[in-house]
């Protein structure tokens, strides 16, 4: 009966999807490691604070409006090195009565990408400046596996096995315009080019003698869409400037299905069974709103700070259940505030003027959960395989460059519990 049971479970959890709509209740969709700070090593180095100050060949991307203040054309070129840590749940005990997943084991694989993240080209004239770029919004790839099948009650999630591959790639124009002395504006426009590609597999290991594939549940990708982001920046005076940006990105379409292996006795089935299938599953990137403000008290320090307004709802607003669970709707995400302080302080007596750069940032959680408490068996698997996620965490970054006539070399590093970023990147004016 026990191995009806599980099984049972097993079945309950792959059923037919309705309608797509967003990103579904597939484990490996818990921990998308978004990355929305601003690109380069000097941005980095400051804690991703630049709104307000945007004043070199990254502005295009992160606020377009600051491109008015380059004087020269400038090619902008970012290299990164990115060490991540993605946490799942890899068996331990869920009570149900009371609810409770502090029994779980929950393990990490850690995974690592080094890649061309940024790259710009500014041509300023006049009152106007036109930038074009090419930046890295997402690059993750991970695989894990669990041994142990995690304890429900009495019944039992099986070991399974999910590999997970995300890139999302944007090319953009920007424009500023000078309004007047005091105040800029900028747009911009992107296209996105998304590709996604996950695949679990779930194990019925309770007779060793008889150990076989009993589900795979797989997502697939390929889309390409546009957004846009407009941006402004004000001088409130010689030592403030203020800078306020909003971004919007799109939505990508991707498909889904599950195929179930074995039937509810336990049992291989002679053929794969296809029980749910999608073709327009929903993946939105989040909406951005910024704000930033940059002091420069003396002509070698300048602070900034930075407030982000995360939507990351718009991620799982209505979830697309691969598992024919009404539950499902209860995973979400909150939308987030990232608040980054950073400052600059440059020894302009040098040959080469040297910049020393530190910084601080608060990032919100952004891996998917369960709203407490379940209702019912399914809610209760559900519940058990998002109960990994990783929380809100601290960043503390550092950085430094040089200045020399006509290039600007720049490191940066930023460091948090599941997240280390290294960056190098260089600038070339002519």
């Amino acid at each position: 009966m026990k191995r009806v049971l599980c099984m049972a479970v097993s079945t309950a959890l792959l059923g037919s999807a309705g309608s797509a709509f967003a990103i579904t209740d597939s484990e490996t969709n818990a921990s998308i490691p978004f990355s929305f700070s601003s690109p380069g090593a000097r941005s980095l180095g400051m804690a991703g604070a630049f709104l307000g100050l945007a004043d070199d060949a990254t502005a295009a991307y992160t606020n377009p409006a600051g491109l008015t203040q380059l004087v020269q054309t400038e090619i902008s070129l970012e290299g990164r090195h990115t060490a991540y840590s993605t946490p799942y749940i890899d068996g331990g005990t869920t009570t149900i009565d009371p609810f409770s997943t502090a029994g779980l084991n929950i393990s990490e694989q850690d995974s690592s990408n080094t890649n061309l993240s940024y790259l710009s080209v500014v041509i300023p004239h006049d009152r106007w400046a036109f930038a074009f770029y090419r930046h890295e919004l997402a690059r993750f790839k991970t695989d894990f596996t669990t041994l142990n099948g995690a304890e429900i009650g009495e019944f039992r999630l099986f070991p399974f096995r999910s590999t997970a591959d995300l890139k999302i790639v944007s090319l953009g124009a920007s424009a500023a315009f000078k309004a007047s002395d005091n105040v800029s504006l900028g747009f911009g426009i992107t296209r996105y080019d998304f590709n996604f590609n996950t695949l679990t597999g779930r194990v019925d290991d309770i007779d060793p003698n008889n150990v076989f594939l009993t589900s795979i549940q797989a997502q697939n990708g390929d889309d390409t869409g546009y957004g846009f982001n407009v941006g402004a920046r004000f001088k409130l005076s010689d030592q403030l400037s203020l800078g306020a940006t909003y971004r919007k990105a799109p939505e990508f379409k991707y498909s889904a299905f599950n195929a179930l292996l074995g039937d509810e006795n336990g049992n291989p089935l002679p053929a794969p069974q296809i029980v749910a299938s999608s073709n327009n599953v929903r993946f939105d990137i989040p909406d951005i709103f910024g704000i930033g403000l940059s002091w420069r008290p003396t002509d070698a320090l300048v602070v900034n700070f930075d407030l982000d307004r995360v939507m990351y709802s718009q991620l799982t607003d209505n979830i697309d259940s691969l598992f024919l669970l009404d539950g499902a709707q209860k995973l979400y995400l909150e939308d987030g505030t990232e608040v980054h302080l950073g400052a600059e302080y440059t020894f302009a007596n040098m040959s080469a003027p040297f910049s020393l750069r530190g910084g601080v940032w608060h990032d919100p959680r952004h891996s998917v959960q369960f709203r407490n408490p379940p209702a019912d068996i399914g809610e209760v698997a559900l519940s058990t395989l998002f109960a990994g996620g990783r929380g809100s965490e601290t960043h503390y970054t550092v950085g430094g460059g040089w200045a020399f006539k006509s290039f600007q070399l720049d490191l940066g590093a930023d460091f948090s519990d599941g997240l280390d970023t290294y960056s190098v990147s260089g600038v070339y004016r002519f």
